[in-house]
């Protein structure tokens, strides 16, 4: 069948597919009517998935024109999403909780992308779902979306929280800040395949700071899935844009800063991060908030682990010391050279 267009009033019914009958209750209990409702939507929601993507990735004024009308407030397709995954009558059926879950923080992310001065406001995310939604429906689904996150369902929980993720800091309240950041740091054990986009949710609790930031970095030292989020932000760091690789380093730092964090990297990880350290140092000596992040992290990365304090020693030292005497920099970045030089002598280095 062709792709549904929801919002443009031409959309077919889709096929069934094989896939939405995967993690579907199967026995006597559901109506089978009920089953094949359920399969029928599950498809037409993945399809729009599809479309959604096509369009953020065509980014033609004609996909653009699609994008604003379905986050129009008076348009059904975010509501409709929304009690797809708060029905009591689907509840059993985990593909079609998923792809709901998945499409409407997805309709959230692409909304945000309208709202000007969003990066200042780190619940955007349920404002829009307030306006969407309407005050009724929003609340309902905060509270289910909350305990689906919490739920023991791995696919369904990871989906959960990445919408959590997506409608900010009022969704982590301080009651339940513990336990979903234990969870969200157990759905990188339970769902590894999945750790790039859970990333992004550590990646957002940190910069909300406060409390939230400081449950992140204590909670990544003490769980085992810790070391798993590290090896992802260490690709972050890597190879992201810039505004995420230097999240990342904060969040790698703000860890390695705390004590027993030794274990959070593998001996070649820390041989790796180094590497790319000694890499952007120099390169971001031009911008002193980026080169301050860049030093602290080595600092913390070379108090916890001796690999780091032997790894390419010299060479460290060198560029150290070059960008302190280099008069054009800033003197922030020189001063934060002669620091650096100097916690690095005292551990021997």
């Amino acid at each position: 069948p062709a792709p549904p267009e929801l919002g443009r009033g031409r959309c077919k019914e889709p096929g069934l597919h094989p896939t939405c009958q995967m993690g579907m209750a199967a026995g006597p209990s559901e109506d089978t009517a009920l089953q094949v409702k359920a399969r029928e939507k599950c498809e037409f929601v993945q399809e729009f998935i599809r479309s959604l993507e096509r369009a953020l990735e065509s980014n033609s004024q004609e996909d653009r024109c699609w994008l604003r009308k379905i986050i129009d407030p008076s348009d059904p397709c975010f509501p409709t999403l929304i009690k797809l995954f708060i029905e009591p009558k689907y509840q059993s059926f985990v593909s079609l909780r998923c792809v709901a879950l998945r499409a409407a923080q997805l309709l959230l992310r692409i909304a945000a992308q309208f709202v000007a001065g969003r990066e200042a406001d780190h619940n955007i995310g349920a404002s829009i779902l307030l306006n969407l939604a309407g005050d009724e429906l929003a609340n309902q689904a905060f509270s289910e979306v909350k305990r689906m996150a919490l739920g023991s369902e791995p696919n369904v929980a990871c989906n959960a929280m990445l919408l959590l993720g997506e409608l900010g800091p009022e969704a982590f309240s301080p009651h339940l800040l513990q336990q979903l950041l234990t969870q969200l740091l157990d759905l990188f054990v339970a769902l590894p395949e999945r750790a790039d986009d859970l990333v992004e949710v550590a990646l957002r609790a940190h910069a909300w700071g406060g409390e939230r930031r400081a449950a992140l970095l204590a909670k990544t030292v003490s769980h085992e899935g810790g070391q798993l989020l590290c090896e992802v932000l260490l690709q972050v760091i890597n190879r992201a844009d810039k505004k995420r690789r230097l999240r990342a380093v904060k969040v790698l730092a703000g860890c390695l800063a705390l004590p027993n964090s030794e274990r959070l990297l593998y001996t070649n990880d820390v041989r790796v991060l180094v590497e790319i350290l000694l890499r952007e140092l120099p390169n971001s000596a031009g911008d002193t908030v980026a080169f301050a992040c860049h030093a602290d992290c080595f600092q913390a990365l070379a108090a916890r682990c001796a690999a780091a304090r032997a790894h390419r020693r010299d060479e460290t030292l060198q560029v150290l010391e070059d960008l302190r005497d280099d008069d054009r920099c800033e003197s922030m970045v020189r001063g934060k050279c002669t620091e650096v030089l100097a916690a690095l002598a005292q551990m021997g280095a």
